[in-house]
């Protein structure tokens, strides 16, 4: 079993959720942008906190690449790698599309600029990535579990292979779980991971986000019950 994180945007609030992963001996990835949210977390703490987690890159300004001419696709990709790793003095590898929206043209900018991964926003997944440019997650923290994202990734599970559903059992069983909130949500996919052999946890989300709805406490909690 593998258990990873990763922290999108470049928040200030990333120090605090990098002091917290500290506490439970946990490391992330916390992808940056540059030019997106209002409180930046400056460069030379973006140079400290790579001494400790992975950085890696979300494009200059966060926007939607599928969008973009290829020229200005290229330049949010490559920019933002370039950007990382004059800041850090160490190579970037990892990418995240903004939104998680990415399509073909996208893909291809992003092998072409030297990357070895990237993270979707996909959620529900317990295997490995068969594509290393549509890395899946396991869970958003984020108080709205019955949100659509949330439906649009559980319906997706349903339609799964049956290797996947061999991880996730019973489909019924984990709605149910959805519906006792975050904490137990998540607290229950990670048992049924444990439970699985070749099982990766993938949670991630916005420090801003864990701010704006309180949930810093239900993110200690569950990381003290998995490692119970």
């Amino acid at each position: 079993m593998i258990v990873t994180t990763s922290w999108d945007d470049g928040d200030v609030m990333d120090e605090r959720l990098a002091d917290l992963l500290a506490c439970h001996g946990i490391r992330g990835t916390f992808y940056m942008t540059r030019s997106y949210r209002p409180c930046r977390i400056p460069d030379d703490r973006i140079r400290a906190l790579a001494e400790s987690h992975e950085i890696g890159a979300h494009t200059l300004t966060h926007p939607d690449l599928r969008l973009l001419s290829h020229a200005a696709k290229a330049n949010e990709i490559e920019g933002s790698k370039h950007w990382l790793e004059d800041v850090t003095g160490k190579p970037v590898s990892m990418f995240c599309y903004p939104f998680g929206r990415f399509d073909a043209a996208t893909k291809s900018s992003v092998l072409t600029a030297g990357f070895q991964g990237a993270r979707t926003t996909r959620q529900f997944s317990l295997i490995p990535a068969a594509d290393r440019l549509a890395i899946a997650t396991t869970l958003h923290v984020h108080p709205l579990l019955l949100r659509r994202d949330n439906m649009r990734d559980f319906s997706a599970y349903l339609l799964r292979s049956a290797q996947d559903h061999s991880c996730w059992h019973d489909g019924f069983v984990i709605g149910a779980a959805m519906l006792r909130g975050w904490l137990y949500f998540a607290e229950t996919l990670f048992r049924i991971s444990t439970a699985q052999p070749q099982t990766v946890f993938h949670l991630w989300g916005h420090s801003w986000e864990i701010e704006a709805s309180g949930m810093w406490k239900q993110l200690d909690t569950s990381w003290r019950c998995s490692a119970a």
